[in-house]
C-alpha cells in the first residue's frame, strides 16, 4: 500500500517537473537556472501531492488513462498558477500550456510504458 501511494505521488511529480521547466524557459533548456529548477520541482511536488490527495477519495479514475492525464494536467495548472507568475502571455497562459504539456507527457508515458511492459513481458515468458 505505501509503495502504491509513493507511485501515485512520483508519477505526476516526474511528469510535471520537466514540463514546467521546459515551458518556463520556453524550450531553451540552456537558459534554465537553479531558480527555474527549484520552481519546477515545487510545481511537480504540489502536482504530486494534489493527485495523491485526490486518490484518497476514489480509485475508479485510475483505469482511464485520459482522465488520469486530465487530472494530472489540471493539478499541474493549479500548481503552476500558485508557484510563480507567467513568463509569457496573460496571467494564466503559461499555467495552461504547462498543464497541457503535462497531460501530453502523461498520455505518452502511459502508451510507451504499456508497450514496453507488454513487449518485455512477452520476451520474458517466450523462453519458457
Amino acid at each position: 500500500m505505501p509503495i502504491q501511494k509513493m507511485k501515485i505521488f512520483l508519477t505526476p511529480f516526474c511528469e510535471a517537473t520537466p514540463a514546467c521547466l521546459l515551458v518556463m524557459v520556453q524550450g531553451n533548456i540552456w537558459l534554465a537556472t537553479m531558480g527555474h529548477v527549484q520552481k519546477a520541482v515545487e510545481t511537480g511536488f504540489i502536482t504530486g501531492i494534489g493527485v495523491l490527495i485526490l486518490s484518497l477519495f476514489t480509485h475508479r479514475w485510475f483505469g482511464n488513462k485520459y482522465l488520469v492525464a486530465g487530472i494530472t494536467g489540471g493539478m499541474c495548472f493549479i500548481a503552476d498558477l500558485l508557484i510563480h507568475p507567467t513568463h509569457f502571455g496573460s496571467y494564466t497562459t503559461e499555467a495552461i500550456v504547462t498543464g497541457a504539456f503535462t497531460a501530453i507527457i502523461s498520455l505518452t508515458m502511459n502508451f510507451i510504458g504499456k508497450k514496453l511492459f507488454v513487449h518485455g513481458r512477452s520476451r520474458l515468458t517466450k523462453g519458457r
